[in-house]
This record gives structure tokens, C-alpha cells and sequence, in this order.
């Protein structure tokens, strides 16, 4: 008996080329280049030449917190604004962004919402945006966006207005006829509870070995050190907190709090940098 076939279509049959695909991928790689606000090397030109600068790193505000010293950070906010011949880097955790969830308590601890703290950060911003030099990625705002939702609304708002490490980051910063080379993150790897300025020198002796100066936040320990590696001068620098009663800090670190933030002048006649305890110390300095 013969066997008639009932059915007959036109059944798509794939055709799969990898050097098509890979072609593709490269013109996509391409697209997001160009879409790209953020990057991982920048030069950066400061002052008219004329006169030294300084670089006060600033990080950890966790604004929006329950406790922040919102005192300090006002006061800071005016001296920053008020001091000639000073730039700020934001080096995150600028605000809270208790959006995590690993404890109640870490929630209830947020005085505002989210959306409340990005409408902060793009109002002071607008306000100190001719004092800053750069800004960075953080663990509070831009990795618990992105592990939440895959995007991070706080980058976006950065990115628009100025240079952003979305990583660890380059910056050759130009100071009159001088260029000192920067490397900046919110945190590196190789934290010592014995010493805070540990990651900073230990990326600039095995990653950023042309690196003169290393700077983070994320750990709370204001501190830094001046040291010579070899032939090379070097500074690594940790910079402080304003979140000065987090019950995290209180219950796995320390009861102690420092609201410090060192920061680094940049001679503009010579190849001089040098740290200082913070703002206060350095606009004594200036002052003798």
C-alpha cells in the first residue's frame, strides 16, 4: 500500500556561520563603545597653572542614612565651596541605598527612600559640579542597583556630569607643567585590617606600577601613607566616613568613627605632592 505524505510545510533550517557571529558581536562591542559614558582612563587639567591644587577625596557620605552626620556634611559642602584652588573626587557610597535587604534593620535604618537620595544627589550635585573632578563606582549605589535590576540609575546621573571609573581608574591630572598619575576606586583588593593604605600600595607595586598616588574609600579608615617604593615617591590614601552611628560599623568593626578625610596637594612649579590630614590641616598650611 502506498504511503501519501499529509504533511508538507516550508520548516525554516537553520544556517549558523560563527565568522558571521563574530563579526556581529564585533560591531556590537563597537555600539556600546560609543554609548559608553564611563571609562577607565582619563587626563585631567586643573587650575591655571599659576598656583598648587588640592585633591580632597570624598566618599561614604551614605546620605540618607539614620547615622550620618548631616552637620559635617553640610558644613563640608560650604568649605568646599567657598576654598579656592580646591577639586574634590567623589569616591563613592554616596548615598545609602538600603535596597540589599539582608536585614530589616539595615532598612529601617534609612531616614529617606531611594528616590528621595537620587533626587539629593542631583540637586548638591548641580551645585558642586564646578568642583568635581570625577567620580567612581561604589558597592551602596552602583553594584546593589546593578545586582537588583541589571542598571544603576546612580552611574547614570555621574556619568552625565563627570568623568566616571565604572572600575579602577587612571587619571593623569595636569597641574601647570606637572602630571601626576592617579589611580582611583572605591576599594582595591588586599585590605589589612593592620594597615588601611595596604590595598592602595599594594595595587600601585602589581597593577598600576606607574601609578604615584592610590586613592579609596568603602573601608571607613581615614588614613594615608607617604612612602618611597624603590626610586618612586609614592601616597595611598583611604578616605573617611560621615556615617558616623552605623549599627553595621558598630556590630562587625569598631565603635570608632572618624568623619576625616585626608587629601593631597599638587605642586604646580615642581614635581611635589604631599598629603595632609585633612582639609583644616591643609588650608592652615596654605595660611603661614
Amino acid at each position: 500500500m502506498k504511503t501519501i505524505a499529509e504533511i508538507i510545510s516550508d520548516k525554516k533550517t537553520a544556517e549558523y556561520s560563527w565568522r558571521e557571529w563574530t563579526e556581529h558581536l564585533e560591531r556590537t562591542q563597537e555600539l556600546y563603545a560609543k554609548a559608553a559614558q564611563t571609562q577607565t582612563f582619563a587626563s585631567i587639567t586643573l587650575g591655571k597653572g599659576n598656583h598648587p591644587v588640592c585633591i580632597l577625596p570624598w566618599s561614604d557620605l551614605h546620605w540618607g542614612g539614620r547615622g550620618v552626620n548631616y552637620n559635617i556634611f553640610r558644613t563640608m559642602t560650604e568649605e568646599i565651596l567657598k576654598t579656592p584652588h580646591l577639586y574634590i573626587a567623589l569616591v563613592g557610597d554616596l548615598v545609602e541605598f538600603a535596597i540589599k535587604l539582608r536585614s530589616v534593620a539595615e532598612v529601617c535604618a534609612q531616614l529617606v527612600g531611594p528616590d528621595k537620595q537620587v533626587q539629593f544627589l542631583e540637586n548638591w550635585f548641580d551645585e558642586i559640579k564646578h568642583k568635581v573632578i570625577l567620580a567612581t563606582w561604589c558597592n551602596h549605589g552602583v553594584e546593589r542597583e546593578e545586582k537588583q535590576s541589571g542598571v544603576s540609575l546612580i552611574k547614570k546621573i555621574l556619568a552625565a556630569r563627570t568623568v566616571m571609573f565604572d572600575g579602577i581608574g587612571h587619571a593623569d591630572v595636569t597641574v601647570g607643567k606637572q602630571v601626576y598619575k592617579f589611580a582611583f576606586s572605591h576599594k582595591f583588593r588586599g585590605y589589612s585590617y593592620l594597615n588601611a593604605p595596604h590595598a592602595g600600595q599594594r595595587y600601585m607595586r602589581f597593577q598600576g606600577s606607574d601609578r604615584e598616588i592610590a586613592v579609596m574609600g568603602d573601608i571607613h579608615q581615614p588614613s594615608f601613607n607617604q612612602y618611597y617604593d624603590g626610586s618612586m615617591k609614592r601616597v595611598s590614601l583611604v578616605a573617611g566616613t560621615l556615617n558616623t552611628h552605623s549599627l553595621y560599623a558598630n556590630r562587625y568593626f569598631s565603635i570608632f568613627t572618624q568623619p576625616y578625610y585626608p587629601c593631597v596637594e599638587l605642586a604646580h612649579d615642581k614635581h611635589e605632592f604631599t598629603p595632609f590630614e585633612s582639609l583644616h590641616s591643609w588650608v592652615r598650611h596654605k595660611l603661614r
